[in-house]
């Protein structure tokens, strides 16, 4: 009984030294070791773009579709930013009001139209589908990338092209016989629908080609792609400051029949020195979903007795998705600043120079760095040039210590 008695004593004292010396071990880490405890990140290259915030005045070739008549509504065929051809319908007019009679009757012809462009050419083998399969494999990739990018317009026409190739194909073997009987139908549903609710339409067709919009905003004779290339400071100021004309607000619609269009901005006559006439801006437009688009600065505009200036760009990109609303918020990259990332929390002063501390294997190393730029988040320091400074400056994918205590240059890190 002694024996037992004693070996549970020597049991307890041995489970209280092995307790003491782990509550030792743990105090060593929480109280010693954690001053060696840092954070790092590498140091990855990083472009930043510069912005110029500024209005921008859309600039285009349009041809405003008007009526005598004041009173008259419209229903139309083609959606704002459609392509249309010369000699298509692109409205139909009536008299008063607005009556829904008039947008049921332009659906119908619009599914008339629809399945009649369905139809093949008689000269077509009906064997061979494999230039129909080609664009419809084309036209699916096209789609598929519209709606990854949200363009809803452009899925939309898309779509309708795909359907157009696929009653083709259809018809080709043998799937379909054609669409004359639905054809038929509809054209019998038309009349049927104009009789009894009347069908005293005035159909306008466009006189040339180009992108449709169903409203005007009075401005379309003003602000002229034409006018772009040839106006001074001060006829764009006056410009800006005229009212809209307002037959053109009562317009039926309006067809921009040129490809090209430009973008005036004004700006500060001092940031002129940043822009080269010539070459090619990204301009992201806020307005747009900040969209962004590549124009070419073909002019600028300086006032000779004030501090102003205007940027005019000029582009020949008309992207379905994009709302040419005459007055928008852009912001234009003027240049990219090419660097090495640093976080803020990094920066360190050390005798003066300003740098950072990385970690080398386990051993701590001081690196000074040219900053040039900045915003709320990191520092975006220059890249060196090895040939002529190779030690002591920060590079590209070197592990920066991001915090840390007692850091200093030469400690060893376990």
């Amino acid at each position: 009984m002694e024996r037992s008695l004693k070996n549970k004593i020597f049991g307890y004292i041995l489970s209280g030294l092995i307790f003491v010396i782990l509550m030792g071990y743990l105090a060593y880490h929480m109280f010693f070791s954690s001053n060696n405890d840092i954070v790092t990140e590498f140091a990855y290259p990083i472009t930043e773009r510069i912005y110029l915030s500024a209005d921008a005045y859309v600039m285009r070739n349009e041809k405003v579709i008007s009526s005598t008549d004041s009173s008259v509504s419209a229903s139309y065929y083609f959606n704002d930013g459609d392509k249309v051809p010369k000699n298509a319908q692109i409205a139909a007019v009536y008299s008063g009001e607005t009556d829904t009679h008039g947008d049921v009757l332009v659906e119908i012809d619009k599914k008339i139209a629809f399945l009649e462009k369905s139809s093949i050419d008689n000269k077509l083998m009906t064997s061979d589908t494999s230039s129909i399969d080609k664009k419809i494999d084309a036209l699916y990739y096209s789609t598929r990338h519209s709606l990854s990018d949200s363009d809803v317009n452009t899925t939309h026409s898309l779509s309708n092209e795909i359907l157009t190739l696929l009653n083709k194909r259809m018809i080709i073997t043998g799937e379909s016989s054609g669409f004359k009987d639905q054809v038929d139908q509809l054209l019998s549903q038309r009349e049927r629908y104009a009789n009894s609710y009347g069908d005293d339409a005035k159909i306008v067709k466009a006189d040339t080609s180009g992108y449709f919009y169903s409203s005007c905003d009075g401005y379309e004779s003003l602000f002229t792609a034409d006018k772009a290339l040839s106006m001074s400071y001060d006829e764009f100021e006056s410009m800006i400051l005229e009212s809209p004309d307002q037959n053109s607000l009562n317009s039926i619609c309006k067809i921009a029949y040129d490809y090209k269009w430009y973008l005036s901005c004004p700006v500060k006559k001092i940031d002129l020195k940043n822009f080269l006439v010539g070459k090619k801006y990204t301009i992201v437009f806020e307005t747009n979903g900040n969209k962004e688009l590549n124009l070419k600065l073909v002019k600028t505009l300086s006032d000779s007795d004030g501090d102003g200036a205007v940027l005019v760009f000029e582009s020949y990109d008309c992207p379905a998705d994009f709302s040419f609303t005459r007055l928008q918020s852009v912001k234009i990259v003027e240049n990219s600043i090419n660097g090495i990332k640093v976080p803020v929390s990094a920066l360190r002063i050390v005798d003066g120079e300003e740098g950072v501390y990385i970690l080398y294997g386990s051993k701590v190393f001081f690196c000074k760095i040219d900053i040039i730029g900045r915003n709320e988040n990191y520092y975006i320091a220059a890249i060196p040039d090895l040939t002529k400074t190779p030690y002591g400056v920060l590079c590209v994918y070197d592990n920066i210590i991001v915090s840390g205590k007692d850091l200093y240059e030469g400690k060893v890190i376990n």
